[in-house]
């Protein structure tokens, strides 16, 4: 039985036993105060009820402050940074689809059993803000249910709006790092489905998001990264339209190609606004490196975005920073950061070092082989020799323009689950 009904219950018990002595002193001749002595116990029975009254009243609204409290929450953590290997231990899935499955169930897991309190709803975001770059290990990836995906990121964004508007009637006044961070991870979402759709028109919903608010500095990271992005793709936008290449790869040797050889045709207002654009881009992504710290995942990520946009930049604007020792920057942190991959996947047993193959590790290595790709495409399609930088052209220690098909088909190195990459060696391969 509940403490509440119990104490009801003796209440009543306690009312019931007075009202009896009540009536057996009246029987009693001697009972001369008999009215003095009833309201003295109803006095007594209505102070007790009082007492559980504002007993019930002072829990409930602890247990209100206890919910809604934003207290050392790590939304305000200036030093929080991602724990890339604890991230690699958690997801061992070998494929795409497990992976999808695995994610979402960690994080409808959270939103469902671990965010009752302000303080655990606020690690239940950080955490989903930490995994966002995984998405695109998924979406990006051959074998994925591409509608299947999308319902089930909405029924996250329902739990997100639901849980916070739940938050917000208790406590108006703690919900802003909330509500901020919520329109952060709401605004990657829509860009990741507009990129996954090729879709270079993206909506602004990253500018709803009052991003000097942001304290901690993993957030803070991504949110330049990402709205650096999205000035990238507003700027190319307007480069694609007026060449008619929506349904082109613009990164291909093709697609550089006929943008370098054919951009000043482009209008002086188009390449006016395209430069605006790729500027506030490059602003965006020094601004996402700068916060970043000592993390070791995102400047891989923040570096490659900027060389691409220091390409573009370079075509549509004069002196312009290099993109090639950004892109070489890009590739060692990518490099990097896959070493670690494999320590943490590394077995050590029976004297054998064997690293575990998982979905994720093949994602990371992806991203790296995809910016060394890249530079090779540009390089060979802006055809430029870089003769002041003899190793312009090398990738992994070999200068591709003196392998031969045969040599580059042995050379380059296979990532599964991943076309692009395919695409683009056999495109170097001629």
């Amino acid at each position: 039985m509940k403490p509440g009904k119990l104490l009801c219950l003796l209440m009543m018990l306690m009312i019931t036993i007075s009202a009896y002595l009540s009536y057996l002193i009246y029987l009693d001749k001697n009972g001369k105060d008999l009215v003095s002595y009833e309201v003295s116990i109803l006095g007594f029975c209505i102070a007790i009820l009082a007492l559980y009254i504002s007993i019930k009243t002072y829990t409930s609204i602890d247990s209100v402050n206890s919910i809604s409290k934003m207290e050392g929450n790590i939304l305000d953590n200036e030093n929080y940074v991602i724990s890339v290997p604890e991230l690699i231990q958690q997801f061992t899935c070998t494929n795409e689809l497990e992976l999808e499955r695995e994610l979402f169930k960690k994080i409808e897991c959270k939103l469902n059993n671990e965010s009752k309190t302000a303080v655990q709803f606020a690690d239940t975001l950080q955490y989903m803000v930490d995994v966002i770059v995984l998405f695109p290990a998924i979406f990006n990836a051959n074998d994925i249910d591409i509608d299947s995906y999308r319902s089930r990121m909405s029924s996250i964004l329902k739990k997100l709006d639901k849980k916070q508007k739940d938050l917000i009637s208790l406590s108006k006044g703690n919900s802003i790092q909330i509500s901020e961070t919520i329109k952060l991870f709401k605004g990657i979402v829509s860009y990741q489905k507009f990129v996954a759709d090729g879709n270079f028109n993206i909506h602004s919903d990253l500018l709803q998001v009052r991003g000097p608010i942001l304290r901690n500095s993993v957030t803070k990271t991504i949110y330049h990264n990402y709205l650096g992005l999205y000035y990238n793709k507003k700027g190319i936008h307007l480069i694609r339209n007026f060449f008619d290449m929506q349904s082109s790869d613009i990164m291909s040797i093709s697609g550089i190609c006929k943008i370098v050889n054919e951009i000043k045709t482009m209008p002086s207002e188009l390449l006016e606004d395209s430069a605006m654009y790729l500027d506030n881009a490059c602003k965006q992504f020094e601004k996402a490196l700068s916060v970043s710290g000592d993390d070791i995942m995102w400047p891989g990520f923040i570096e490659y975005n900027r060389a691409r946009t220091l390409f573009f930049l370079s075509l549509v604007r004069e002196n312009t920073p290099q993109w090639l020792p950004v892109m070489d920057d890009a590739i060692a942190a990518r490099s990097r950061l896959n070493r670690l991959i494999d320590e943490v996947l590394t077995k050590h047993e029976t004297g054998e070092n064997e690293i575990i193959v998982t979905h994720l590790r093949n994602f990371f290595m992806y991203q790296e082989e995809l910016a060394r790709l890249v530079k090779l495409n540009i390089l060979r399609g802006a055809e430029t020799s870089h003769g002041d930088k003899d190793d312009a052209f090398l990738y992994r220690g070999k200068d591709i323009r003196q392998q031969s098909p045969e040599d580059l088909k042995t050379l380059f190195r296979i990532v599964p689950s991943f076309r692009l990459i395919e695409t683009y060696q056999n495109e170097l391969i001629g």
